[in-house]
């Protein structure tokens, strides 16, 4: 019985180490490109997550992006937009994540019909 217990606890303190934000993080670090885009053009456009809650746009002179974050399930990148003129926009999206791997990244901007997500690939897949 006593044996149980210690594995029951031991099992217990594995699940509350797991951090599914922390898990989701670690996965978005990277590029991620538009496929569709590089199937049309050959240009990859997209976003470069790096650690620390740095975001780039990747050849999309429009936007300067700042920062990025995951919070209860939506990622959120802060930036402004750069219009032709120079002017700048606060730019903020907050959208759901809705896959997430090592290879795809999905994102539903609204959940009623109809349904439209943006599907990203990780740069490593395309350029393949």
């Amino acid at each position: 019985m006593k044996n149980l217990l210690y594995v029951a606890l031991t099992l217990f303190c594995f699940a509350c180490a797991s951090d599914p934000q922390k898990e989701m993080e670690k996965k978005i670090v990277g590029e991620w490109c538009n496929p569709y885009t590089y199937e049309s053009t050959g240009e990859l456009k997209g976003f470069n997550f790096k650690k620390g809650g740095v975001c780039e746009a990747i050849n999309i002179p429009s936007l300067d992006l700042k920062t990025w974050e995951i919070k209860d399930g939506f990622l959120i990148v802060k930036g402004f937009d750069v219009a032709e003129d120079g002017t700048k926009e606060v730019y903020e999206t907050k959208e759901k994540i809705g896959l997430l791997t090592r290879d795809s990244l999905s994102l539903v901007v609204q959940e009623a019909s109809p349904r439209i997500a943006f599907l990203y690939l990780n740069a490593k897949v395309l350029k393949k």
